[in-house]
């Protein structure tokens, strides 16, 4: 009998185990995001697969109210109709056991705008700011995005930076940095200015767009300080700002910001009105503490989402990474915003992991336990807020983080390293165990891990300074791109484009040359000679990417969707939360691409794995 208990005991207990590794995940409940691109030979259809929904869902189509396809769609969630006309009306419906749901009918945001061969496209209209107190014209630079309004469909914060901006190394007086909230049909919902007290560049403000409390709508968590102005238009006053004093200004004469109080603030995303405002974790303390005695490493910031408990989105907002090394996770639940736990690399015992960040910040469950864990880039800080490993190859610019290896586990982290020789490198994100290291003497300051090429299936690296491309097994296999910039899924196949500037580019590893997707006419990438686009996500349609550049005149937003035929189905990437928690940290710093929380490459496996997520009523 007690032999026989203790097997139940041990069943239970690995039972409780993939209870938690398998806990359903909280996701936005959004639209089909049915697009349809109007051509000359007629019209390319796309809509989502949400993550919730049976593999197989079938769909049909109605073209001005009558059915056109023979059968329900059962491959890609994508359509090419020969026999659309320039004002052709779509209708989407599921089917499910043969029986249509007319009650979750979908429409087509319809599209008569192309570039090339290749896209549709549509702009969204700015307001742009005037000029600043001190003489910054403003041009509009990093977005994110969420479900603002509870409607269903991806709104678009974004952040209107000024030319007199610094980076932290710089001195310089700047103007405020402004947040503008939009719909993808271009209404104006708020702006947010953050005041003379939040220095502009691109470390000091990493901006978070999330429903973190699962009411159906997206917030925006930032960092704030006295002079800063909600949705509207009030100065922030609760919590911690209550008693703030807005008529100061506390930027000295080099232009930096190292006195006066800092808060982390939540906003409302439909009004951008302030719900919630807390004392930012860490505060300064002395300033010569975080490496110099003038400001630069003080201020430099990371901020993500993370489903730190395994169930529900946290914000994690990452102070220092050349020195001293400090995250804070807050979760806004309930009406509250409360601090989760804090990291400190002064603590004792935490002392490795000083001088461990990069100039990014990702989220990925590393050690398979159904929890995110961050990577900062030579360092991993498990969900509980506990140092998990460090390299102690010290700071870099790029990360790419993803799952790399076919039938692996555990995910991998490609990290290119800016001093000590390191060159760049391949770990694993559970252990750190290296997979390779490919020294370099020079500062390697940017690389790239994707799968690139489905001639040659598998993951490659390269990197500046000659590195070259590596295979999985550190072998060279060629020169490598000279785009190091962002990856991108817009063709048909399962490997990735390359996207630099206004450029989609597919690369031939045989052949050490690429073939031009997409050029992008009118309109253009930002953070100078980063070259990234102002998003990259997946915001409408089928499992790809849409990219968001500006147009030339800073006026407007463009939004670039595929229209290349694919006979793969997957899963909208925005219900996989590592994906979607990645569209979170794409603005912060030095922007870098998204990855799945699943290996996603050529050879992959069919159907692919079922997102196990939940969207709140």
């Amino acid at each position: 009998m007690g032999k026989r208990w203790r097997s139940l005991g041990l069943m239970l207990c690995l039972l409780g185990l993939v209870t938690t590794v398998s806990a359903q995940k909280q996701v936005e409940k959004i639209d089909r995001g049915a697009v349809a691109v109007v051509k000359d030979s007629g019209c390319y259809l796309s809509w989502r697969l949400l993550g919730d929904e049976p593999y197989d869902l079938g769909f049909n189509i109605y073209r001005d109210g009558k059915k056109i396809n023979a059968a329900p769609l059962v491959d890609a969630t994508s359509y090419w109709d020969a026999g659309a006309k320039a004002d052709s009306k779509y209708r989407l419906r599921p089917v499910v056991q043969g029986k249509e749901k007319k009650k979750q009918e979908a429409g087509f945001l319809m599209l008569t705008q192309t570039e090339g061969e290749s896209a549709g496209y549509f702009d969204i209209p700015l307001q742009r700011p005037v000029v600043g107190s001190n003489g910054g014209e403003y041009t509009p630079g990093d977005a994110s995005t969420g479900d603002l309004n509870g409607d269903g469909r991806y709104d678009l914060v974004v952040k209107w930076s000024p030319r007199n901006a610094k980076d932290n190394s710089h001195r310089g007086i700047s103007d405020q940095t402004i947040l503008d909230a939009y719909t993808l049909e271009g209404a104006h919902l708020w702006r947010i200015e953050l005041g003379p007290n939040i220095r502009s560049g691109a470390h000091y403000t990493q901006f978070l767009v999330f429903d973190f409390d699962g009411n159906g709508r997206a917030e925006v968590m930032v960092k704030t300080a006295p002079g800063t102005r909600d949705g509207t238009g009030a100065y922030i006053s609760k919590g911690a700002a209550a008693d703030a004093d807005h008529s100061i200004n506390y930027t000295n004469e080099t232009g930096y910001v190292i006195e006066g109080p800092e808060y982390v603030s939540v906003f409302d995303g439909s009004t951008g009105k302030e719900l919630a405002t807390e004392a930012y974790w860490p505060e300064r303390g002395r300033v010569r503490d975080w490496g110099d005695g003038y400001g630069n490493r003080i201020d430099r910031y990371n901020a993500a989402v993370a489903y730190v408990d395994g169930k529900r989105p946290s914000a994690v907002f990452q102070r220092g990474y050349y020195t001293r090394l400090t995250m804070a996770a807050w979760d806004w639940r309930e009406g509250q915003l409360t601090r989760r736990w804090t990291f400190d690399s002064d603590t004792p015992g935490n002392e490795a992991y000083a001088g461990q960040g990069n100039h990014s910040i990702h989220v990925i469950d590393a050690n398979g336990d159904g929890k995110h864990d961050i990577v900062t880039g030579s360092a991993v800080i498990a969900s509980d807020g506990t140092g998990m490993h460090t390299t102690g190859m010290g700071h870099g610019d790029a990360t790419h983080v993803t799952y790399m290896l076919k039938d692996f586990d555990y995910p991998q982290i490609f990290m290119p390293h800016e001093s000590g020789g390191h060159g760049f490198s391949l770990r694993h994100a559970h252990s750190g165990e290296l997979l390779f290291n490919h020294r370099n003497p020079n500062d390697v300051g940017r690389g790239v891990g994707a799968e690139i090429d489905p001639e040659v299936p598998g993951f490659h690296f390269w990197g500046t300074h000659g590195m070259g491309l590596f295979n999985m097994a550190g072998e060279r296999v060629g020169r490598g791109p000279r785009s190091m910039n962002f990856v991108v899924w817009w063709d048909g196949d399962l490997s990735r484009e390359l996207l630099s500037g206004r450029r989609i580019e597919k690369w031939s590893i045989t052949n050490n040359s690429s073939t031009v997707l997409l050029d992008a006419q009118g309109a253009n990438s930002i953070n100078g000679t980063k070259a990234t686009p102002v998003l990259q996500a997946d915001l409408l349609g089928d499992w790809r990417e849409e990219v968001v550049l500006r147009r030339d005149d800073n006026a407007a937003l463009r939004v670039y969707t595929t229209t290349m035929p694919t006979r793969h189905r997957l899963y909208t990437l925005m219900h996989d939360p590592v994906y979607r928690a990645a569209i979170s940290w794409q603005n912060s710093s030095y922007n870098q691409p998204p990855h799945p929380g699943y290996y996603m490459a050529g050879d992959m496996d069919f159907p692919p794995p079922a997102p196990v997520v939940y969207m709140p009523e």
